[in-house]
């Protein structure tokens, strides 16, 4: 017997209440939307240019010492930058679902919806890896009774896959912004910055390490380490954006341009 699906039939009924926005500017989708999740004039100026092709991250110029592998949907910069911040310090939590959706689509090859408000139909290809978990890493300066930016993330991308999201991992002292620091400051800074909770048990698992922002790849691999100490046998890493050189050179070619 098929059961309902309560969140798909919840998402609908709130499409009436609270129409689904663009991402980056926050404007309410309508009949034109792409793909069914950005507005026209953001799908010129932040899809096309700032997305990151090929996804994965190379491994040269990062930080990697405990993962398989990274990828990034865009570079952090322009309109990409500007929703990030907004879901992260403006308080609008909305953008993680709809940013997440275009993960789905950029990164996995989801099919996206035609119609605004509907999920991004997130079928793994043929002969990619499914995974066990969808874990997130710990925001750097988490608010008190809100989700971090990353654990919205994941929530929706565990709806979207189908896989469910655990969490254990937590910070366990302040940490100062990864972007002002050189690369050994960041790997310094994030050495036991984080811990994994008491009986997390992933022997044999494949995890699916999920973040916003990727600079120096320091916050990932120390995150990785500490899966793997707990029996993970696999861990890729998700993240929103790529910050770092790639995205300052394309914030600097428009600012000039």
């Amino acid at each position: 017997m098929n059961h309902p699906d309560w969140r798909l039939l919840a998402e609908k009924a709130a499409l009436y209440l609270y129409p689904r926005r663009c991402p980056f500017c926050g404007a309410v989708l309508g009949c034109d939307a792409v793909q069914g999740t950005v507005c026209p004039a953001c799908f010129e100026a932040a899809d096309k240019r700032l997305v990151h092709l090929p996804p994965r991250l190379p491994e040269t110029e990062h930080a990697f010492y405990a993962l398989n592998s990274a990828v990034a949907a865009y570079y952090y910069s322009g309109e990409v930058r500007h929703a990030i911040l907004a879901c992260k310090r403006g308080g609008e939590l909305w953008r993680a679902r709809e940013l997440a959706d275009r993960m789905a689509v950029l990164i996995w090859g989801a099919m996206p919806s035609h119609t605004p408000g509907r999920r991004p139909a997130a079928l793994a290809p043929v002969g990619m890896p499914r995974y066990h978990y969808i874990v997130p890493v710990p925001p750097r300066e988490p608010l008190p009774g809100t989700a971090g930016m990353p654990l919205l993330l994941a929530r929706r991308l565990g709806i979207l896959m189908q896989t469910p999201v655990l969490a254990p991992l937590y910070s366990t002292k302040p940490l100062q912004p990864q972007k002002e620091l050189t690369r050994a400051e960041r790997l310094a800074n994030k050495k036991d910055a984080y811990a994994c909770r008491p009986g997390t048990d992933l022997s044999g698992k494949r995890v699916l390490l999920v973040d916003d922002v990727v600079t120096s790849g320091a916050t990932l691999s120390e995150c990785a380490r500490l899966l793997c100490q707990g029996g993970a046998k696999q861990v890729l890493c998700l993240t929103l954006a790529q910050a770092g050189e790639g995205g300052d050179k394309l914030e600097n070619n428009r600012n000039n341009g």
